[in-house]
């Protein structure tokens, strides 16, 4: 997953968004689903988001959807913020 308050929820998002031409090839994220959903939000962006269990799951939701393994947080993230409470995530 990476950080979650720096910019990888943000390239996931516009990597999903670009994938929409047809030229990447599908892919699920890991991480926390409302995450990603408050992220598009914030961006703008029309990207639904759906969980799945298993990755092998993603090109039934893709390009639907991000198809979103969860991975929950611990502490509420602030884009920019390091919470070291979310370290088990990185």
């Amino acid at each position: 997953m990476g950080e979650p308050s720096g910019i990888g929820p943000e390239i996931t998002l516009k990597a999903f968004a670009a994938s929409r031409n047809g030229r990447l090839p599908v892919f699920a994220a890991v991480g926390d689903p409302a995450l990603y959903s408050e992220t598009a939000q914030r961006l703008g962006l029309d990207c639904a988001i759906r969980e799945i269990a298993d990755p092998s799951e993603a090109p039934a939701v893709f390009p639907g959807a991000l198809p979103v393994v969860p991975l929950k947080l611990d502490v509420a993230v602030e884009p920019g913020r390091l919470a070291p409470g979310n370290a088990p995530a990185v």
